[in-house]
């Protein structure tokens, strides 16, 4: 009997790895800048010919903007997470959707019916922790950071040193009201830097930015989807654009927003006219002309990061998300192809 278990175990190691493989990503403690950086290094080293990565910059307080590209097309799509630092259970779910992407992928099994071979044709990129240095303030409090720092942090914190609210990078600046498109007209922003809301003296001020504009100039991917939370909500449409819901690139950006809605389950909305502008996805919309989507994820919570617990059902909202996104990346490609020929 022993002999036989020992054949099972064998059996199952060599043939069946993932079965028995544990899970990299642990989506029930507190995600860390350190807990990111160590899992893509191992799950590049499980998966070294389906996942590459490499650092955009590396912040003022030594920490690297990670981007994780997973598949071998030429077209892509990008998802990022973490811009704003209590946000950082986005970092959280799109670590979770490489991990599963390429264990899928590996295993030939499908996430909710769309299969990882599409990875033979598209390419994912994921940038999970767009703001790291906030991320480790809001998790880690003061004493992650130099002391010099600490008068500035507590100012810009308005007096506390509890920092759980904290949504800025290191500077005060609001890494979402950063960018060009219609950056001069921002309303409900703060006027000096902040725990939240500064839009900085300039667009592409913040490095963070600088460096996720120009990977995505880059990259030029056909879709892009800006992750934060909370609220259960999908966003799409920029207003200044002047985008109608008449135009083709509106109907062909509508039905990508709708179906996502319809996956998550996630109320699809238009931003108002005054919400609008500074934010990723609005100089995605204004430079591209491509469709990019905000995705807020979890319950509406303010002042705090989501608790651990509310991971579960958000994962089954958005495990697919990546999947379908390079569907539909390589279908545009196609349709644009034979519309040139």
């Amino acid at each position: 009997m022993k002999n036989i278990w020992l054949l099972l175990f064998f059996f199952y190691f060599y043939f069946c790895p993932s079965i028995i493989q544990a899970e990299i990503v642990n989506t029930k403690e507190v995600y860390t800048y350190e807990s990111l950086t160590e899992d893509l290094r191992e799950l590049s080293r499980l998966h070294p010919d389906l996942i590459t990565y490499k650092s955009l910059v590396k912040t003022p307080y030594g920490k690297k903007i990670w981007a994780i590209k997973v598949g071998h097309g030429k077209p892509t799509v990008l998802l990022h997470g973490a811009h704003h630092a209590r946000e950082w259970m986005t970092s959280t779910l799109l670590m979770k959707m490489i991990e599963t992407y390429a264990s899928s992928y590996k295993d030939k099994r499908t996430v909710e019916g769309y299969h990882p071979n599409i990875l033979d044709e598209v390419s994912i990129w994921f940038v999970p922790m767009v703001n790291p240095d906030g991320v480790t303030l809001q998790q880690m409090g003061l004493f992650a950071f130099p002391s010099y720092l600490h008068p500035s942090l507590v100012e810009m914190n308005k007096g506390s040193l509890n920092f759980v609210r904290w949504k800025a990078n290191l500077d005060g600046i609001d890494l979402n009201r950063q960018y060009p498109a219609n950056w001069e007209n921002l309303r409900g922003v703060s006027s000096k830097p902040s725990y939240q809301f500064y839009k900085g003296t300039r667009p592409l001020e913040a490095i963070e930015v600088k460096a996720l504009v120009e990977f995505t100039s880059e990259i030029e991917p056909e879709i892009a989807v800006s992750y934060h939370s909370s609220g259960n909500m999908l966003f799409w449409g920029f207003y200044q654009w002047g985008l109608t819901h008449t135009t083709k690139f509106a109907i062909d950006y509508y039905k990508i927003a709708e179906k996502l809605a319809d996956i998550t389950k996630y109320k699809l909305e238009e931003p108002e006219s005054h919400q609008q502008g500074g934010g990723y996805t609005d100089w995605f919309i204004e430079e591209f002309e491509k469709p990019a989507l905000t995705v807020e994820i979890g319950s509406l919570i303010e002042n705090s990061s989501l608790p651990l617990d509310s991971f579960s059902s958000i994962w089954e909202s958005n495990k697919a998300i990546g999947l379908f996104l390079a569907k539909r990346a390589l279908e545009k490609r196609i349709n644009n192809h034979n519309h040139i020929m």
